[in-house]
């Protein structure tokens, strides 16, 4: 029996050494939430943490309210589900996860808000009894995953699982190292040798000092203009970068359709296309999931890999995006870990892809966990961009930092200035989970 016994939310304002700039936002601060559950676990409580980015207009892409606004409403937001999640029972963790999920399923279908948005403080909360369990039982997240000690019953997600576990699609042991897949925003600059807080700032500086081989592209949803942005950016990695160089692109929901998004695709070199791994959510979420869309898909008979991102905030939208014509989605801790899973087994058995993103995501807590996930899963080449805009881990107190590096000195190191930051070699890095 697991109990949740108390939920704690705490907030620290974060500053990026960088503006971000994706979609309709452009990010320069924004607010880290923390949140700690103490856990029940057969009479005896356990302390869990997650920890997650309140990230401006992705959850809830409102172009008419600020983000100031938007950040009050999923703060109440997460506040209110803590308050519920309070004293909450089940027998497994999955089984209080779905009483979570359940909840906010009927709470999002009678406000009409995005599934993404309200079901984002049930992931804090999974994640932190998640973190709970593994410190019961002093074992690491691929290990009670493959003995399914969190009681995940795949097929109440996806029926065509049924009678199987997630040992029986995923792999038999964790990645130790991942190629890190590095975002370069609509604002950020290309060349010219050029360091910030002892840390690269241009593409050409991050490709120099890190080896960088893969990459992730962001789009404005203009072809003419994301045409010639695209053609630049891969013409600096095409100079500087590995030969096993290749890149993603993402339009955050950006354009319209996908006549539209194939003009863009037809106006960049064939010698470009042959490296571009997918394009991720190019159509915006209320059009995404639709016939027409489908349709849009059907008629592009040759198009890249093309996958939703935003679009997959309920249980069934993967499954009904392959059926669309899509080839994959995209795995987020701020999606939700068994649901993650769910769909990393349904990508196995249906040759899908199944890829690893992330929205500036940063340790000591939320880096971690999510790399533990993404290692479990086994996917080999994933978005990490929180170590280029933000200065490492600066923005913690001293405790925390060096928690982080005694706790994966394979992970970080220390900068010039000090504080820790990733360690990125030829392009990947190491985690031990």
């Amino acid at each position: 029996m697991i109990r949740i016994a108390a939920c704690r939310l705490r907030l620290q304002d974060l500053h990026l050494r960088l503006p971000f700039r994706y979609g309709i936002a452009t990010v320069t601060d924004l607010t880290h939430a923390f949140v700690e559950t103490d856990v029940e676990i057969n009479g005896k409580v356990i302390t869990g943490i997650s920890a997650e980015h309140l990230s401006p207009k992705w959850l809830y892409k409102r172009p008419d309210t600020s983000p100031e606004a938007d950040n009050a409403e999923l703060i109440a937001l997460i506040e209110a589900v803590l308050e519920w999640a309070t004293d909450l029972s089940a027998e497994t963790a999955f089984g209080l996860w779905q009483a979570l999920y359940e909840k906010q399923a009927t709470y999002a279908k009678e406000t009409s808000l995005p599934t993404l948005w309200t079901h984002f403080p049930v992931t804090l909360v999974e994640r932190a009894v998640i973190n709970a369990l593994g410190n019961a039982t002093q074992q690491p997240f691929h290990a009670l995953l493959k003995s399914n000690a969190f009681g995940i019953e795949l097929a109440s997600i996806h029926p065509e699982l049924f009678g199987t576990q997630p040992a029986d699609w995923l792999p038999e042991a964790p990645r130790k190292q991942m190629i890190l897949r590095h975002t370069i925003g609509m604002a950020d600059p290309l060349t010219g040798l050029e360091r910030m807080d002892a840390l690269p700032k241009t593409l050409e500086d991050n490709i120099a000092a890190y080896g960088l081989k893969h990459f992730k592209l962001k789009l404005g949803g203009n072809v003419t203009t994301d045409i010639a942005r695209t053609t630049e950016v891969l013409a600096v990695c095409a100079a500087h970068a590995p030969p096993d160089w290749a890149f993603t692109l993402d339009a955050n929901e950006s354009y319209t359709d996908f006549a539209t998004v194939r003009a863009f695709w037809n106006g960049l070199q064939d010698t470009h296309k042959a490296r571009c791994l997918f394009i991720e959510q190019p159509l915006h979420r209320d059009q995404a999931l639709t016939d027409t869309a489908g349709a849009g898909l059907a008629g592009w008979g040759d198009h890249p890999p093309i996958l939703i991102d935003e679009s997959d905030g309920a249980l069934g939208d993967f499954p009904r995006a392959l059926a669309l014509g899509y080839t994959g989605t995209s795995h987020k801790g701020c999606k939700g870990v068994f649901k993650g899973v769910a769909n990393a087994c349904l990508a196995k058995k249906r040759g899908a892809l199944l890829s690893g993103e992330d929205l500036t995501c940063v340790g000591p807590v939320c880096l971690e966990q999510d790399l533990a996930v993404m290692a479990a899963l086994g996917i080999e080449s994933v978005e990490r961009n929180g170590h280029h805009y933000f200065a490492g881990l600066s923005m913690f107190d001293t405790a925390a930092q060096n928690a982080a590096l005694a706790a994966h000195p394979e992970l970080y190191h220390r900068s010039p200035a000090g504080w820790p930051t990733l360690t990125i070699t030829n392009g990947a890095i190491q985690f031990m989970a």
